[in-house]
């Protein structure tokens, strides 16, 4: 399950600015554009809400001194709103020199410090680069918790993207608990009816359907979907991450034919808000080639995940994990309509790009060398399958324990494997390992 939003920090207008910066910087025209972001950005109107922040450092850039914190503010709402639209290259200048101005006007441990580092660290993790997003999140969460105390909806923003952070390098119980603490602050201080309390519901979902807990993840996003719809409207752009895995819960549950329907509102959604050509549609576009490789459409399938590669080839790094995750679905395609040679280079670009950002120990690495393994067997390449194999099968036993259903699915493609390639022995011991995991 994969997030698509990062829960942006809008600073709405305070008092907190620089003391010696005089009124007259803060002229009635300026005032009526900051509003105008913070309504336009609440509502989802991403592609105004970024024109209006340009308007804004466009005026403040003329005030005086010319480092002031109108200016900042207005940087902040301009990195904000690249973000939001998925132009993640754009947005981290803006971010930077809202917060280099924010440490030089107000100093290192200002509140408003801690919303740019913030939106910083979620523009990071959409990024890619979790380290530098948690440096950002952590320090944010310092400054918060040393001014707010333990119980503010800011610190809970900070928990939230802290612990979906958590979430997505893997270390589900740390992410469990900063998004428990987030959500119990979130329904305290803002009601549990709160579009808030919904992108935390998210992400503990998240948390639950990588453990395979399908039913709870699946009660939380319908509560999660039945929140935003009454704070939102049914067309806000928070409800395309919902939708989407909620499509991925009722999958992994077999209801696939209840998920149809909830991907492409979700599709249908992501058009409306981004338009078509947006790297941030190739989310809900995977899932729902997936849905269609699910059903036998292969040639849906095939269009629809093409078309998030492009999508992601042209916004993203070729480096970049999603990269990888699109390559994947696309070579998995190829395998089962028997393309076998069309799908060799995409499995191995995939895997390329998994160990480098993941390391050499982590699941969805398994999971590539266990396909990848599968095709070499296809191709004939046994040795290289056995190879494969014993890389995924020794990764699977160290994340998810020696009687896992996912060892078990590893143990008997080796024993295909090896009775072809003349081992009878060897392969009577791994189907015997495999046959003890599924009568358990």
């Amino acid at each position: 399950m994969k997030t698509i939003h990062y829960l942006v920090c809008i600073l709405l207008l305070t008092s907190a600015c620089a003391g010696n910066q005089a009124k007259s910087t803060r002229p009635a025209e300026w005032l009526a554009l900051n509003q105008e972001f913070i309504r336009l950005y609440a509502q989802g109107d991403y592609d105004r809400a970024l024109i209006t922040a340009q308007r804004e450092v466009d005026l403040a850039g003329g005030f005086s001194p010319r480092e002031n914190a109108d200016l900042a503010t207005s940087l902040n709402n301009l990195g904000v709103a690249f973000t939001a639209l998925g132009r993640f290259a754009e947005a981290e200048s803006p971010l930077r020199r809202a917060l280099a101005m924010r440490e030089k006007l107000l100093g290192f441990n200002h509140l408003e410090v801690a919303t740019t580092l913030g939106n910083l660290g979620e523009l990071y993790a959409a990024r890619n680069m979790p380290s530098e997003a948690e440096d950002a999140f952590i320090r944010a969460l310092e400054i918060r918790e040393a001014a707010l105390g333990p119980e503010n909806p800011d610190l809970a923003d900070t928990l939230h993207n802290l612990g979906k952070l958590y979430y997505q390098k893997g270390l589900l119980d740390q992410g469990e608990t900063s998004l428990k603490r987030a959500l119990l602050i979130r329904e305290k201080t803002l009601g549990p009816d709160s579009a808030h309390v919904g992108q935390t519901l998210d992400n503990l979902a998240g948390i639950a359907q990588t453990r395979r807990e399908y039913h709870k993840a699946q009660i939380l996003l319908e509560r999660s979907l039945a929140i935003k719809e009454k704070a939102l409207g049914p067309d806000h752009p928070w409800l395309m991450n919902t939708l989407t895995n909620l499509t991925e819960t009722l999958m992994a549950q077999g209801q696939v034919a209840d998920a149809e329907s909830v991907i492409r509102r979700a599709v249908a959604i992501g058009e409306k808000v981004y338009g078509p050509e947006n790297v941030t549609m190739a989310v809900p576009l995977t899932t729902l080639g997936n849905l269609a490789t699910a059903q036998g459409k292969y040639q849906e399938a095939e269009q629809v995940y093409v078309r998030a590669l492009n999508l992601r080839a042209r916004a993203l790094p070729a480096d970049h994990m999603d990269m990888a995750l699109s390559l994947g679905n696309l070579a998995t395609l190829y395998y089962l309509q028997e393309r076998f040679t069309e799908a060799e280079p995409l499995y191995e670009r995939a895997l390329a790009i998994s160990e480098a950002q993941l390391g050499p120990d982590h699941a969805d690495v398994a999971q590539l060398l266990h396909n990848v393994g599968v095709l070499n067997r296809k191709l004939g390449n046994l040795d290289q399958a056995e190879t494969n194999f014993l890389r995924a099968l020794a990764i699977r036993e160290k994340v998810f324990g020696m009687s896992d259903p996912l060892v078990a699915e590893t143990l008997e493609a080796l024993a295909i494997v090896l009775r072809e390639n003349g081992d009878a022995i060897g392969a009577i011991q791994y189907a015997d390992r495999a046959k003890a995991i599924r009568v358990k």
